[in-house]
């Protein structure tokens, strides 16, 4: 009985200290480990981030800011024109996406102008904000 129970607990627990070496900090070949995964993530912010520098810097902080706000305010459009018309044709969506765009941009030119009227003062470049 003694020699059965030792052969089965063999398997299961060798007491050769010997057998585990090589084994230790081995992993699974086709998944990468955890360290490597946060590396590869490290460099692709990394590089998304002089991309975005390198965009700033070639087109300067105002107009990159502008352009940014401005994309913004098109997607936030056409979200609400998406969720009013959602079978509306894309190229429909799109040209009332453009004329809302403009309409906002007009007004928004409009108050301003008003608003340093009001001062005495020209009408200065603006962002236009519109975080939601």
């Amino acid at each position: 009985m003694q020699a059965g129970i030792s052969s089965l607990m063999g398997g299961l627990f060798s007491t050769d200290p010997l057998s585990k070496i090589g084994q230790v900090g081995k992993t699974d070949s086709a998944k990468p480990s955890a360290a490597a995964e946060a590396a590869r993530k490290a460099e692709l912010s990394k590089s998304t981030q002089r991309a975005l520098l390198d965009e700033i810097r070639e087109k300067g902080i105002y107009a990159w800011a502008q352009e940014q706000k401005l994309e913004k305010l098109k997607e936030k459009i056409e979200a609400e024109v998406k969720a009013a018309n959602p079978d509306a044709d894309p190229a429909a969506i799109e040209s009332e996406v453009a004329r809302l765009v403009k309409d906002a941009m007009e007004q928004a030119l409009k108050t301003e102008a008003a608003e340093a009227a009001k001062r005495g003062e020209p009408a200065k470049p603006m962002i236009i904000d519109i975080s939601v």
